[in-house]
Order: structure tokens, then C-alpha cells, then sequence
């Protein structure tokens, strides 16, 4: 009797089961397809658990077939071909899916700017992909709501004008030991995007840990493994269960994420137990920490939080300086005139061997006021524009709503389009495709029909908290190169734009630098 009770009970679950699945994977998606259909919006059809994603991976691998000029900047055709012919198909908003996920993707500048504005937590950062959360970390760009609110008020004082000032500092030491291997010969070929990885991670290393940056090395290697796995995550279907599967990918990861998280809560266990927080990300997170218990607030980091803190950090700092770094000094190397100009702006503005750190920061707000924008400022915000780290951004509805006329359910993925918005001819005019920084030369705000076209680092309450720290430590390596080095693209080059986690040069930056000093 009891086992008759048993099988039941079992079967009225698999038969739960069974229509959670089908409603999920076939009901849901044909009604969502159907309701955006009404109101005029269309897109590439539903197909059963991977949504449009194996057609996305078809676009990409046929775009890569062919390698680009080098005075082409069109990489839309290697990076984001699906979203750029769907447009073309269905109109500026368009319906695709990421699995049986609805996901509207949009360039109507309206449409972005009501979502990156919005102030409601109506539209919120999410994982499409929850395997991405082990990679990436759970830290304050991922948070919503009142958590982001609260991981916020530990995380900002980092980016303030003097910590860029100690920041700087260490950025000017790590470019120098970098170039040391350069200086040498007159001539050498480097891999610039590999010196560029080195730099960005020395530096990311020793703002978030300080003195502990070498016997915690293991940390960041692990790192930057665990972000070369994401990039593989990314082309997953975002099904549940997945991050649980005994792969050989998942079982590395887990690994990894465990000596990460284990590494980094030694070191704070080792700092609490001292009592000497040291002047890094970590001790300033512990220092507030301490302040706020002392103050009898709650709200406080667990040692969890924290460790994702300094992953987030890390991935998100050290990628995107990396993907700038690499792609101005390829444009300053494919244009030996701009070149050339910023060599002379930065030998005027610091002559002899003096190099843009403490004080001398003043110099390179993103306005001169004097001159119009400096010609470094402009030539790095249209590496933004043309090769912006981030492909795309993306948020998630939190309930049913209404986005310029359109209604919207709960749940849907909205994508903002960086690579297609920023060459968007009727943003930017009709040089959108070329390179010209001096569309910057009135400052960010006149440069295009918007103002807030540009959004490489997003823009509302949630714009990137550290667009000035990574300004500033991008500019400082390439003024402190371009004083001691010239360089021009090694014939063995190949234009191929690809996006990692960040966007980058599939094969490399190989550039000839030769040194100023030796040729003189």
C-alpha cells in the first residue's frame, strides 16, 4: 500500500516536472513571441532549448572566415554579425533568444537611455548565464537593489581622486618594468596585447592587495584562467543545471573558484587577526568594515562578500584596461600623424622626465579648458567608441513593464548593442566607420546627436565606478611608452577583432617599437 502511495506521489511529481518543462521551454516562449508579434516587434524564430544561439555561433564563425584591412574598423562583422543582419531584418528593436529566454535587443537611444537611467531597480543587472557568477564573482557591478546600494558605500571610496593618485604611481612603475625588456635593442618586436595583460594585472594586483600582490600571485593566475573559461561559458545555453554538470570545464572551474576564495579569506583572516589592514582595496573594505560595526550599523560585508568583491574587481579592472591599452597603441601604430601629435602633446605638457602622476593628474581630466580636449583624452575616447571593451550591455525586467510604448514581461533580457550603437551613422554622422578622434575636440557631450551616445563605461546610476580610475591608469601607460618609444604594426599582424570577455585581438598585437633614445 505504502509503495503504491510512493509511485504516486512520484508520478504526479514527473508529471509537475514534465509541464514546468513544457511550459518553460515550449508554451512560454510561443507566447511571449506571439504577445511582442501584436505590438509590432519581431525577430529570428524560437528554436527548442537553444533559442537563437547556434545561429549566433554560425554568423560568428562564417564573419571570422575572413580577416579585416587594418584601416577598417567595421568589426561588427566578427564580433556582433547576428544582431547587426537581425536589425536590418526586424528594425532598430528586435526580439531573440538567449535559450528559451526572450531578450529584446535595441539601438532606439530612447529605449537605452530609459533603461541605464531608470532608478526603480525595474531593470537589473543579471547573469545569463549562471555559470558566469563562479567566473566572474558576485560583486557590487553584478548587485541590485538595496545590496547594491549597501556593497556600493564599501566599494567607491577606492575610485576617489587620491587613491587614482597612489594608483598612478604603481601604474607608472609596472609600464616602466615592462618596457625595461624593450629598451635594450633599437628595434624588437613584442606582443603588445600580452605586455598590455601583464601590465593591467600587475597593477589591479597590487591596487587590490597591496604588498600581498606577490605571495598571492597564484590568486590572479587563477584568475585569468577562470576569466579564459568564461569566455567558453559565454557560447552555453542559458539552461539551469549546467554549472552542475561533472564536465572537464566545470570540474577545472571548481577547482579554481575554491583556491580563490579559500587564498583571498586567508589573507583577510591573517589581516583581522593583526590588526594591520594595510592602504589596498581589501584593507579599505576591512577598515570601513570596522567603522561600521563600531558605529552599530548592520550593514556590514561577510568575508564572503568581500572575497567577491576582489574577484569582481580583478575581472572587471584588469580586462578592461588590458582590452584599452591594446587597442589605443594598435590605432596609434595604424596612424603615425596621431601618433606623433601625442607624442609632442605629452613631451609638452611633461617635459624632461617628468610623467602624468600625483599633481599632474589635473592634466588629464577628460575637459582641458584651456585647449578643448587634449589630444590623448580625444584618440583614447575613440578607441572607446570604435573598440570598446564591452561588446554589449544587458539587463533583466524585474517585473511586467512598459519601455517607450512597448510592454514588456517580466523576466525579459533587454541587450544594448555597444558595437552597433557606436557606429550608428545616425548618431555619429556619416563617418561613423572611420577613425577620427577629433569628433571629441568640443568635449563627450557634442561629439555625436546624443550626449550620453558614447557608453563604453554605461552611463545613469550605474555607470562604471571606476571609468576614471581606468582612464587614468590607460593614459599613463601610454604617455609613459609613447615619450621613449615609436611603433608601427608588425607586417605579421592580422586584424581580427574578437570578443572574449572583453574585446580583443584574436591573434595578438604584434608591434616593431623602437626606442627614441637609441635612434636619436
Amino acid at each position: 500500500m505504502e509503495l503504491n502511495v510512493v509511485q504516486a506521489m512520484a508520478a504526479v511529481l514527473m508529471v509537475l516536472v514534465t509541464t514546468r518543462a513544457l511550459w518553460y521551454l515550449l508554451w512560454r516562449p510561443y507566447a511571449v513571441a506571439r504577445w511582442f508579434r501584436r505590438q509590432g516587434i519581431r525577430g529570428p524564430p524560437y528554436n527548442l532549448l537553444v533559442g537563437s544561439l547556434p545561429e549566433c555561433q554560425k554568423m560568428i564563425v562564417a564573419g571570422r572566415a575572413k580577416d579585416l584591412d587594418t584601416i577598417s574598423h567595421d568589426c561588427i562583422t566578427t564580433v556582433q554579425p547576428f544582431f547587426q543582419k537581425w536589425a536590418s531584418m526586424y528594425g532598430k528593436t528586435f526580439l531573440y533568444w538567449l535559450g528559451p529566454t526572450p531578450a529584446l535587443c535595441s539601438t532606439d537611444m530612447e529605449l537605452v537611455k530609459k533603461v541605464l537611467t531608470d532608478r526603480t531597480d525595474m531593470f537589473q543587472k543579471d547573469y545569463s548565464n549562471p555559470s558566469l557568477e563562479a567566473v566572474l564573482g558576485n560583486g557590487v557591478v553584478f548587485a541590485n537593489g538595496h545590496d547594491w546600494k549597501r556593497r556600493r558605500k564599501f566599494i567607491h571610496p577606492a575610485f576617489n581622486q587620491e587613491k587614482i593618485k597612489s594608483m598612478s604611481a604603481i601604474t607608472l612603475e609596472c609600464t616602466q618594468q615592462t618596457m625595461e625588456r624593450w629598451r635594450n635593442r633599437q628595434q624588437a618586436e613584442i606582443d603588445m596585447m600580452h605586455d598590455s595583460d601583464e601590465i593591467a594585472m600587475s597593477v589591479i594586483a597590487r591596487v587590490m592587495l597591496g604588498k600581498c600582490y606577490k605571495e598571492a600571485w597564484e590568486v590572479f593566475i587563477a584568475g585569468k584562467e577562470q576569466l579564459k573559461l568564461a569566455t567558453y561559458a559565454f557560447a552555453d545555453p542559458p539552461v539551469p543545471g549546467l554549472w552542475y554538470l561533472p564536465t572537464r570545464r566545470n570540474r577545472r572551474a571548481w577547482y579554481l573558484d575554491k583556491l580563490v576564495k579559500h587564498k583571498i579569506s586567508q589573507i583577510i583572516e591573517a589581516r583581522l587577526a593583526s590588526g594591520v589592514y594595510e592602504d589596498d582595496l581589501l584593507g579599505q573594505m576591512l577598515q570601513l568594515q570596522l567603522q561600521t560595526c563600531s558605529s552599530g550599523s548592520t550593514e556590514t560585508l561577510s568575508t564572503e562578500e568581500m572575497v567577491g568583491e576582489c574577484r569582481t574587481f580583478f575581472a572587471a579592472g584588469y580586462e578592461t584596461s588590458a582590452s584599452l591599452i591594446t587597442w589605443a597603441m594598435f590605432l596609434l601604430a595604424s596612424y603615425p600623424r596621431w601618433q606623433e601629435m601625442v607624442r609632442e602633446e605629452v613631451v609638452r605638457e611633461y617635459p624632461a622626465h617628468r610623467l602624468p602622476i600625483g599633481d599632474a593628474l589635473g592634466k588629464l581630466k577628460l575637459k582641458n579648458k584651456r585647449r578643448g580636449d587634449l589630444q590623448l583624452n580625444m584618440l583614447l575616447l575613440e578607441t572607446l567608441r570604435l573598440y570598446g571593451p564591452i561588446a554589449f550591455l544587458q539587463r533583466k525586467t524585474a517585473s511586467d513593464t512598459i519601455l517607450t510604448h512597448v510592454k514588456v514581461p517580466k523576466g525579459t533580457m533587454i541587450t544594448i548593442p555597444l558595437v552597433l550603437l557606436h557606429r550608428d551613422k545616425e548618431i555619429w554622422g556619416p563617418d561613423a566607420d572611420e577613425f577620427n578622434p577629433m569628433r571629441f575636440q568640443n568635449g563627450l557631450s557634442r561629439a555625436a546627436k546624443h550626449s550620453h551616445a558614447l557608453l563604453a563605461f554605461s552611463f545613469g546610476p550605474r555607470v562604471c565606478a571606476g571609468q576614471n580610475f581606468a582612464m587614468v591608469e590607460v593614459q599613463i601607460v601610454i604617455a609613459t611608452i609613447i615619450k621613449s618609444f615609436s611603433f608601427t604594426l608588425s607586417p605579421t599582424y592580422v586584424h581580427k577583432p574578437s570578443n572574449f570577455i572583453t574585446l580583443m585581438p584574436k591573434y595578438g598585437l604584434p608591434l616593431i617599437v623602437r626606442n627614441l633614445q637609441l635612434t636619436a
